[in-house]
């Protein structure tokens, strides 16, 4: 596996984490959540398109 690769599935990983602490901190709607559920969306994007080039 790839060094990019392995960042991009480490910041999935952190990024996901990061969405739960705060979804069981603020609930589901709060802004920030939102927010890092959109980072996931763009990160998770990024994955399933990666090596399609």
């Amino acid at each position: 596996m790839g060094t990019r690769l392995n960042s991009l599935l480490s910041n999935i990983e952190k990024t996901r984490g990061e969405m739960i602490e705060l979804a069981h901190r603020y609930g589901y709607s709060n802004p920030n959540v939102v927010q890092c559920s959109q980072k996931l969306d763009s990160l998770l994007n990024v994955y399933n398109n990666f090596g399609k080039k």
